[in-house]
């Protein structure tokens, strides 16, 4: 029924999968809140670890696929590869998630709880990995967690899927949004952004444990929140339909208008513009298509009192393009090759397309 609620959510916000976290399982995992189970060595501490909790889901999972499916979104599942002996049950592992695929339709695949500790581990991660993406023709979509442990992401599994690069939570008072915009902005120049899946939470948690604090999450629109992870691949990291009514009044046009220009952004150049993110900082992201003649644009004005930037933007060539604002509040003009934006207020962003068309007033 909880389920049934976040695919509603879902939709109405703009939500492309419905991922489920730990849980889902008939297995309790060491990070449960109903106690600590098992960590690694799933099978060995139940054999049907990874069959879908009887209780939760009395008819599978199958149902819940179909009700995403039915409102244009996928599904998706939290799983830990087995590490017992070197990861010795990679196999078994691979053809669980292929009968999920096959069977109930699942399509998305969080990989959590990895203990690779030697070459041979290494090497059975891989043939994991590779049997189920030869066998789905790359259907199914992995996010490698890369937070902890010995993990092969950025560079040991790099055609597997978008890297899950942050576990930041308000309930440990580690979020803010500042600091996920500068790992952004820093890891960008190294590693395609698409490749790294950023995160965006509910700022309306734990407000207490921020107390007095100006970069506090609570202090963001909540489409400023947005804004700083859609030039990587976005993660709600929340239960949707407990979101409160402004992130679907904010959030959802944005999720809209940057649907409607993603492929251009992640088929162009991203490039870092600014100064690196710091709380006070103006800084935003560039992506430059391919003929240097368009590009997308996002800006941001953090706390600082200055209402206005001008900023070149790499690779462009200037001819006189129209500036068309897509999201966000303040106005801008390009005039040869820079960029002047105007924000009236802190925290906030605009959105811009820079190619041919009429632009805004």
């Amino acid at each position: 029924a909880f389920l049934r609620k976040e695919i509603e959510a879902g939709a109405r916000l703009g939500v492309d999968v419905v991922q489920v976290d730990d849980g889902w399982q008939k297995g309790m995992s060491g990070n449960s809140s109903f106690g600590k189970g098992a960590w690694g060595k799933f099978y060995e501490a139940d054999p049907e670890f990874w069959s879908p909790h009887p209780e939760r889901f009395p008819n599978g999972l199958k149902p819940l696929v179909e009700a995403a499916r039915a409102k244009g979104m996928k599904f998706g599942l939290w799983f830990g590869p087995d590490s017992q002996n070197e990861m010795e049950h990679w196999e078994r592992d691979a053809d669980l998630l292929l009968a999920c695929f096959k069977k109930e339709g699942v399509e998305y695949v969080k990989i959590d709880a990895v203990e690779m500790e030697t070459r041979k581990a290494e090497g059975n991660l891989r043939k994991f990995y590779d049997k189920v993406l030869r066998e789905t023709d790359g259907r199914v979509v992995f996010d490698p967690d890369a937070t902890a442990g010995l993990r092969p992401t950025y560079f040991g599994s790099p055609n597997v899927g978008p890297v899950f690069v942050e576990n930041r939570y308000t309930d440990w008072h580690r979020y803010w949004p500042h600091l996920t915009l500068r790992n952004l902005w820093e890891l960008t120049p190294h590693v395609d952004p698409l490749r790294l899946r950023m995160e965006f939470l509910n700022n309306t948690r734990n407000t207490n444990k921020y107390e007095g604090d100006p970069l506090a999450p609570a202090c963001y629109p909540p489409d400023t929140l947005f804004a700083g992870i859609m030039f990587s691949n976005p993660l709600g990291w929340f239960e949707v339909s407990n979101l409160p009514e402004e992130y679907f009044v904010k959030v959802a046009p944005l999720v809209a208008a940057w649907k409607l220009e993603r492929e251009a952004i992640f088929s162009g150049h991203i490039i870092p513009i600014g100064k690196a993110p710091d709380g006070v900082s103006w800084t935003g992201f560039a992506s430059v298509s391919r003929d240097r003649r368009s590009a997308c644009v996002v800006v941001f004005r953090e706390l600082n009192e200055s209402g206005s930037w001008a900023v070149r933007i790499p690779l462009l060539e200037d001819d006189g393009q129209a500036v068309t604002i897509l999201g966000g509040r303040g106005g801008a003009t390009l005039e040869n090759g820079v960029l002047s934006a105007t924000i009236p207020e802190k925290l906030q962003y605009l959105f811009l397309r820079i190619g041919p068309g009429e632009g805004n007033p």
